[in-house]
């Protein structure tokens, strides 16, 4: 309870100093963390940030003294209730978050979620999430903190960015014709999804990266990808869809698919999910129908065709891994992207382990190794960023 109402506080905090404009990249990646956890968190983080009276008090309170409110504020808590009194640490609390009680705080009380306003499960510590990098056609590097912005690329396009997250890139008439690239690059502990200039919608998983025209000209459409990534490409027959990975170039004409090509794997897979693809290997072509898995063994030049369940594949964008029978160093190589960890097997042996589980994004690392303990006979021992299996 008194734990619940600490984060509280911190949470309020973090929410007046996103809509004030005066927070850090770790703070507003603590915030993203919450809203994440739950539809109820983004729904009330949605409307305090849109509601009108939140707009007015905020400007009310804006020159007010923050330690003499924040002090009136508890003397008169206290007083109304002796019997469940707010543990506060003033030390800690009290400069930054004096005015979110008066505001932020207001609307927690008046939504009446009580302590299931974190939605988050006993076992799961939530992941402090990196940000996305957005590089311009002229070599500058964007991190994108989930804030509000508009920029202008030298071709006329417009990228907007919106605190709800997502990118848009809008075109308009006196494009130029000339091809202008944009790379958008995910670290660990991130995935990202944002919307083509033809309207393809696009879903980075960790340490991706994808290279893109700001507006599409010509007769084809052309990316450039690595790592994961899913793809709802919009319709358009007369400019077919390509994306080159390392060694093979995917054509489509509007479809929904995902793709699986790190450069430190032997390997790339194509998933088709809806659709109609065509995945191209050297001089050959191969067609893919919905629920088919195309994987190229680039060690071996050899590529094999089966029947998958593709929810398993793409479970990674709704924010969970699906594990079905895979050996423990297929699984590690997973998270060792997500978490930005180290996976040592200590022996060939337990490389080999089958491993069957559900791995949610927004748990702590620990998590993993607790339940991999308990389902196996594994010895686990984390030494600094290095996770030892024997």
């Amino acid at each position: 309870m008194e734990h619940n109402r600490e984060i509280l506080f911190e949470i309020s905090a973090l929410i007046y100093k996103s809509l004030s404009g005066d927070i850090t990249r770790e703070e507003q990646l603590m915030l993203d963390a919450w809203k994440n956890a739950s539809e109820r968190n983004l729904e009330l983080y949605e409307k305090i940030c849109s509601d009108k009276v939140m707009q007015d008090k905020i400007k009310l309170y804006s020159g007010s003294n923050v330690q003499t409110a924040f002090d009136s504020f508890i003397r008169r808590r206290e007083k109304k209730n002796t019997r469940r009194r707010l543990v506060v640490r003033i030390s800690r609390y009290a400069a930054i978050i004096a005015l979110p009680l008066f505001v932020v705080l207001f609307y927690f009380n008046r939504a009446e979620i009580g302590d299931g306003l974190l939605e988050l499960s006993e076992n799961t510590v939530p992941v402090k999430r990196n940000a996305p990098v957005l590089t311009l056609s002229n070599g500058q590097e964007m991190i994108l903190y989930n804030q509000d912005i508009t920029l202008n690329e030298e071709n006329g396009v417009r990228i907007t960015m919106k605190t709800t997250g997502g990118m848009q890139y809008n075109t308009s008439d006196s494009t130029k014709s000339e091809m202008v690239y944009n790379t958008l690059t995910t670290p660990s502990q991130c995935d990202f999804t944002f919307t083509l200039a033809d309207g393809t919608r696009v879903w980075l998983n960790a340490k991706s990266s994808l290279r893109y025209p700001v507006a599409f000209t010509g007769n084809e459409r052309v990316v450039y990808a690595e790592g994961e990534i899913y793809l709802e490409v919009a319709k358009d027959r007369k400019h077919p869809f390509f994306v080159v990975l390392n060694g093979m170039k995917v054509e489509v004409l509007g479809t929904s698919f995902n793709i699986n090509s790190y450069a430190d794997e032997n390997f790339a897979e194509v998933t088709l999910v809806e659709g109609h693809v065509a995945a191209h290997v050297d001089d050959d072509s191969y067609d893919l129908l919905p629920n088919r898995q195309l994987r190229w063994d680039k060690e071996n030049q050899s590529v094999d065709i089966k029947m998958v369940n593709v929810n398993d594949y793409i479970a990674w964008k709704e924010g969970h891994y699906i594990f079905k029978g895979r050996m423990l160093s297929e699984v590690a190589k997973v998270l060792q992207r997500w978490y930005d960890v180290e996976v040592v097997f200590e022996d060939e042996e337990s490389a080999k382990v089958i491993y069957t589980g559900v791995v949610y994004k927004e748990e702590n690392f620990d998590v993993f190794i607790q339940r991999l303990r308990e389902t196996s006979s594994l010895s686990c021992r984390m030494e600094g960023d290095k996770l030892y299996v024997k």
